[in-house]
């Protein structure tokens, strides 16, 4: 087992290892004033009110902020948790939960400065610990040699990229390269001494239940779940904390080094009072809608969610699944995440004892208010006395298309997936965030033009369009899906490997598509 040990520490504003500059001395590194709290990096005193920026209430003024109270089933990793994104602080430090004030700063410009640096092949010395092999990211000789070959054999020459280009590439191979299944018992695998796998005895039979499910013994879903060599050698994943553990075990394969991140949402879903804080008390419109949206998805679920971090031009930047710069605020991860724990392996975080065993054997307490291991016990938002940021309220005239998917792509509700085979349906699926309600999405569709234009600069246009008929929406709104079909013509045009850009026509006055994204077949 390894030994990772997780003091409550509070550090402020560092990307360690290696401190950030500082050149006004005030606490806060150069580049989080630049791109997370809007200061002036020049000047320790930003407005020369005689208090420095580095000032827990000081350094807000400059931004929109939301601050949130939470208290969190252990393991809480306090030591890590001051970061691009947010910064926290222990409240108060229980037997089995850490109560934190979490300071979110969701419209930040941090992924907007990701570079590229040719010196990650030469590692410093406080960076080779997240290029170590792990019970979980148990990389071998063998499996990178065996990874840089494949990685060759298809194009990718990682010795002659920049550290963002090697994980932008390879990101997006090991992705192809493993298969998702839906498997999640990263969160009841325990490890031995030796670093061998084992499941508690009260947690045996939710294992074995779970493995049959998934057509395989515990072993095989050891090998597809939370080995990342076993992952890379059968070319098969599991849930968003499996997907982590592969990430982490190839990419330190590779040279970079990585870690593992777990969030959770700004509130628990189905926690009615806790969902009424997001309504009441968040009053940046566009913000509180879409945390809103993403939070009626939730309901009824289990909801966190682990990716990475990998050291990427001389900071620790977030990549989720193939995605380098994810920010905190997403509507299809969590609204506005909340990052409780940082690992460097899995097996570090002794789910099993904890979480784990709480999800499998629907253990509760009355501590928090649903089923999820948090609760938020306190919200607000704050516009910086200095902050310049815009908050208009949101044209319900107006909708924006969020994802464009192929009727087959299985990442779709299986629903609408299956619902599109039996009925012989091709085309395209739209999601559309921040529906209001049911009435009003049909509404929408009465009014808007439901023209699209498919587009690819030496190709055929295609013509489409919004399937006024065949859409999904929940009664009290949230995320909708419509079906765009392609018709014989159009499906005959088609050219596969070619982007086509959307677009909407919009020639009906009052109620617009904002649809700007590109698909490929």
């Amino acid at each position: 087992m390894s030994v990772f040990t997780f003091t409550c520490l509070l550090l402020i504003g560092s990307s360690a290892p290696g401190a950030d500059a500082d050149g006004d001395r005030d606490g806060l590194s150069d580049f989080l004033e630049l791109h997370k709290y809007g200061t002036n990096p020049k000047k320790a005193d930003s407005d020369g009110d005689g208090i420095d920026d580095g000032d827990w209430l000081e350094r807000r003024e400059y931004a929109y902020t939301v601050r949130s109270v939470v208290q969190v089933m252990k393991p809480v990793t306090i030591e890590f948790l001051n970061d691009d994104f947010q910064d926290a602080r222990l409240l108060f430090d229980g037997k089995d939960f850490a109560e934190l004030e979490v300071i979110h700063y969701p419209f930040n410009t941090v992924n907007d400065a990701i570079g590229s640096s040719d010196k990650w092949r030469r590692p410093k010395k406080d960076l080779k610990v997240w290029l170590e092999a792990g019970e979980t990211s148990d990389w071998t000789s063998t499996m990178r040699k065996d990874l840089l070959a494949a990685l060759a054999k298809d194009g990718i020459d990682v010795a002659k990229l920049g550290d963002r280009e090697v994980v932008e590439q390879v990101s997006r191979w090991l992705m192809k390269h493993a298969e998702y299944h839906d498997g999640f018992s990263s969160f009841i695998t325990s490890f031995d001494e030796a670093g061998a796998p084992y499941i508690a005895e009260d947690l045996i039979d939710a294992a074995e239940r779970d493995a049959a499910e998934a057509g395989m013994t515990i072993d095989e879903q050891w090998e597809r779940e939370v080995s990342a060599c076993g992952m890379f050698n059968t070319g098969r994943r599991g849930s968003c904390t499996s997907s982590a553990i592969y990430m982490s075990g190839c990419m330190r394969a590779v040279g970079i080094p990585t870690r593992t991140v777990l969030c959770i949402p700004l509130v628990d879903a189905n926690d009615e009072r806790e969902v009424e804080l997001v309504q009441t008390r968040l009053t940046h419109h566009a913000l509180r809608q879409l945390v809103m949206t993403s939070t009626r998805k939730a309901k009824g679920s289990w909801t966190s969610h682990t990716f990475n971090e990998v050291w990427v031009d001389g900071r620790w930047r977030r990549l989720n699944y193939d995605n380098l710069g994810q920010n905190i605020l997403d509507a299809h991860f969590l609204g506005l995440m909340t990052h409780i724990a940082t690992f460097q392996d899995w097996a570090d975080a002794r789910m099993p004892d904890t979480v784990g065993r709480r999800s499998q054997l629907s253990v509760q307490s009355e501590l928090f208010g649903g089923p999820n291991p948090y609760s938020t016990i306190s919200l607000s938002d704050s516009f910086g006395v200095h902050c310049t940021l815009d908050n208009p309220i949101p044209d319900e005239r107006t909708l924006a298309v969020g994802d464009l998917r192929w009727t087959d792509d299985t990442a779709l509700p299986a629903e609408i997936v299956s619902n599109c085979e039996r009925r012989g349906r091709f085309g395209l699926i739209a999601t559309v965030e921040n529906v209001t309600s049911q009435a009003d999405w049909r509404k929408f569709l009465g009014n808007a033009d439901l023209r699209v234009w498919l587009e690819a600069p030496g190709n055929p246009r295609l013509g489409i369009g919004f399937d006024g008929g065949c859409w999904w929406c929940p009664v009290d709104g949230g995320t909708a899906h419509i079906y765009l079909p392609l018709g014989a013509g159009d499906k005959r045009d088609l050219v596969e490997g070619v982007d086509y850009q959307a677009v909407a026509r919009n020639e009906n006055d009052g109620f617009a598509w904002k649809l700007d994204l590109k698909i490929r077949r």
